[in-house]
């Protein structure tokens, strides 16, 4: 037997997990029903059908490559995400982005100071410009900011 590898685990995981969104959608909430159409559970269990049998064809075609090699450097946008996320909660998200805009394109893009301070200040006015101001959309404020507005 070939050894399992992320090519293979991953397609498994979202195989089990479309066939118990089947499975909802057809016992608890509805697939269809005669006189009235579509019930609750219909878009979910076409979707979730179309995920089991991509979830299938992505098994078959692993069983025949080599397993999958993940260099260092592959995981720095899983962990921007993880540390992104992480931020938000200490010191809102608006601040997090224009961090994480400032640390990507100086350390990871090697962008001059110049065109990485430029970037950021264009971001930034353009999400509070048109997300705060013009569309009044509330982003989290974060632990540490709210308590120096309070």
């Amino acid at each position: 037997m070939k050894n399992i590898n992320t090519k293979i685990l991953i397609p498994i995981l979202t195989a089990i997990v479309s066939i118990a969104f089947i499975y909802l959608g057809m016992t608890k909430y509805g697939f269809w029903q005669n006189g009235k159409g579509p019930m609750s559970g219909f878009y979910p269990t076409l979707v979730s059908i179309a995920l089991l049998l991509t979830s299938i064809l992505a098994i078959l075609q692993a069983l025949h490559e080599k397993a999958p090699i993940f260099p260092k450097e592959n995981w720095l946008p899983a962990l921007s995400v993880v540390l992104i996320i992480a931020a938000s909660y200490l010191i809102g998200m608006i601040p997090t982005v224009l961090i994480y805009v400032l640390v990507w394109a100086r350390y990871v893009e090697k962008f001059s100071w110049k065109t990485t301070i430029t970037a950021m200040l264009f971001i930034g006015c353009i999400v509070i410009g048109i997300f705060v101001l013009w569309l009044d959309v509330q982003f989290p404020k974060g632990i540490l900011l709210q308590t120096m507005i309070m």
